[in-house]
């Protein structure tokens, strides 16, 4: 078995007769259904994308490539692995892939390592979905500013930025929600599991992940 970190499309209306879902999940079920399924998994409304871990025979995450057009598949056993580490064709597709579904990639460099990234990306869609941000294209942009955040949820993210141990000092009407989560990823002793738990949501990175 090899544990694999994916990016599926999000299917479903979010209502009881049509919950939210993925169609890598519907996919693993209905074609390898004696496998372990998902491990964990993050699906938000604001994205239509989700992100899911997966413990699957090689056959299985081979057949799931070859048969899903819009799988993305973070490289097997690589957390530790820097940048650049990594294939340049495989640097490019992680980049392509995260900025075509509206995240800000400039930030990394040749020693980022992916951990960073899976936890950058975490990271993002929760805050995001606090916000409830959202535009035309169904993405999410991080590059609003705090003042596009209605103001009930600004005070709300607030408080859980101060819950974290995150300082707000600086944070103005003008700062971008992405320095929000670069505020939150620098800040030592940030502990990810809790950034979910604030929400009572379950959170997909784990300091302890190791493949």
């Amino acid at each position: 078995m090899t544990k694999r970190y994916y990016i599926s499309r999000r299917i479903g209306e979010g209502t009881r007769e049509s919950p939210y879902t993925s169609e890598l999940r519907n996919y693993i079920y209905a074609n390898w259904p004696d496998e372990p399924h998902f491990i964990k998994q993050v699906i938000a409304h604001v994205i239509p994308w989700c992100v899911h871990k997966y413990d699957l025979s090689q056959e299985a995450h081979d057949d799931v490539m070859a048969s899903l057009t819009g799988i993305f598949a973070f490289p097997s056993g690589a957390l530790s692995k820097t940048m650049a580490e990594i294939p340049a064709a495989r640097r490019e597709a992680i980049r392509n892939k995260l900025e075509s579904i509206g995240f800000d990639f400039s930030w990394a460099t040749a020693s980022t390592t992916v951990r960073e990234i899976l936890e950058y990306l975490f990271q993002s869609i929760q805050l995001a979905e606090w916000a409830d941000v959202q535009i035309t294209s169904q993405n999410f942009d991080l590059t609003k500013g705090v003042r596009d955040v209605p103001s009930a949820k600004r005070t709300l993210i607030s408080q859980h930025l101060q819950d974290l141990g995150v300082s707000t000092d600086g944070i103005t009407l003008d700062t971008t929600l992405s320095e929000v989560v670069r505020r939150v990823q620098t800040t030592d002793g940030v502990n990810p599991r809790l950034f979910g738990k604030l929400k009572r949501k379950r959170y997909l990175y784990h300091d302890e992940d190791t493949e």
